[in-house]
């Protein structure tokens, strides 16, 4: 899929300078590692869970209140491609781990970088 296109309640999300992907699984509180052995008892109960984490070099912070203000509900429907499936698709997610970082210049501290995960519910 060449083209990042992420729809947030109809609404597209502004084209992020880095997009990176990972299907993750959940594990249930019975998992276990042994102590001794080092080795794990699983207990999955869903697997290839979307995270997508988002990040934006900072040209207009109007940028950012605009992107702030799609992902400020608790959870959305979000229009994406869906790698493990190969296909555009409707999920339902959240936004967490809001942030930025600031680098020093002559003036003083300017954010440089605004970043964000999207994650499946």
């Amino acid at each position: 899929m060449d083209e990042i296109k992420i729809m947030i309640n109809g609404e597209e999300l502004p084209i992020p300078s880095n997009y990176s992907v990972s299907l993750e699984d959940l594990d249930s509180d019975s998992s276990i590692r042994i102590i001794t052995t080092g080795r794990l008892i699983r207990s999955r109960i869903r697997s290839e869970v979307i995270k997508i984490s988002l990040s934006y070099n900072l040209n207009e912070m109007t940028d950012v209140f605009t992107i702030l203000k799609m992902i400020r509900p608790t959870t959305f429907t979000a229009s994406l491609f869906l790698p493990q499936y190969g296909i555009i698709g409707e999920i339902e997610m959240y936004a967490n781990k809001k942030g930025y970082d600031y680098i020093h210049t002559t003036n003083g501290m300017k954010a440089q970088s605004f970043s964000f995960d999207l994650t499946e519910v």
